[in-house]
């Protein structure tokens, strides 16, 4: 049997963007330290035990049936975009979260032979108490903060708790991407005039947007018109070819 319960609303920081940079850089750093203080609290019961044992991290949990029963909480996924993720593993932006590849190699086709190792926040955990100059060279090297992360007192594989956050990776991401080729495609072979009255002509239907301008004229798109246009987006496209 699996349950999802929330259990804490994490702190979400003001935006502070009309002061110096150095201010801006101090409280992104006092911002991701309270992040990780208030995981660290939030999973305590799901780190490390000193002295484990084969009942250490079960509890009697009340189910939605009234019965109570005999769990152990695992932590088995995470959903966040790609900054939230360098700060709660304490990584470098624009880096990799699976593997220890090179910031220059990201998007590139790797051999199954040849690819990267995974992260190993184990060991990550081990180089950052030892607080040695070849430690600190390994984890420079690995794009890996320094300091207390409780992603590396937790008894999982930290890399494989990442999964595909639908917003961000698909509607902001990759059909972000796929509407400016089609956009280009279109204009090339000369059919932008019919596309841009078949983008005005989309109904409001149900809890669709009316449009009041053609789709060059919009210069910016936030999360809901994305996911709004991944409804017509298709049946525009083929009417215009």
């Amino acid at each position: 049997m699996h349950s999802v319960v929330m259990v804490a609303l994490l702190p979400i920081p003001i935006k502070n963007r009309s002061i110096p940079q150095k201010w801006l850089d101090e409280q992104w750093q006092t911002n991701r330290e309270v992040l990780n203080e208030a995981l660290r609290r939030i999973l305590q019961p799901l780190t490390f035990q000193q002295n484990p044992s084969a009942e250490s991290g079960y509890y009697n949990v009340l189910c939605v049936d009234g019965s109570f029963r005999h769990c152990k909480p695992v932590l088995a996924a995470w959903l966040a975009e790609c900054p939230e993720y360098s700060d709660l593993h304490h990584l470098e932006r624009h880096v990799c979260f699976r593997c220890e590849c090179s910031k220059n190699a990201l998007g590139d086709y790797v051999p199954p032979d040849k690819q990267q190792p995974r992260r190993d926040h184990n060991q990550y955990r081990t180089l950052s108490d030892a607080n040695a100059k070849a430690a600190n060279a390994k984890l420079l090297s690995r794009h890996v903060d320094r300091g207390f992360n409780v992603f590396r007192h937790i008894p999982c594989m930290v890399s494989n708790l990442l999964k595909a956050d639908l917003v961000h990776s698909m509607q902001i991401g990759m059909l972000d991407h796929l509407q400016k080729w089609i956009f280009h495609f279109i204009k090339a072979h000369e059919r932008l005039e019919k596309y841009n009255a078949l983008w005005l002509s989309v109904p409001a239907y149900h809890d669709l947007t009316p449009k009041t301008k053609s789709y060059e004229e919009v210069s910016q798109w936030n999360g809901k018109e994305m996911k709004e246009m991944s409804r017509y987006l298709r049946g525009v496209v083929t009417q215009s070819l």
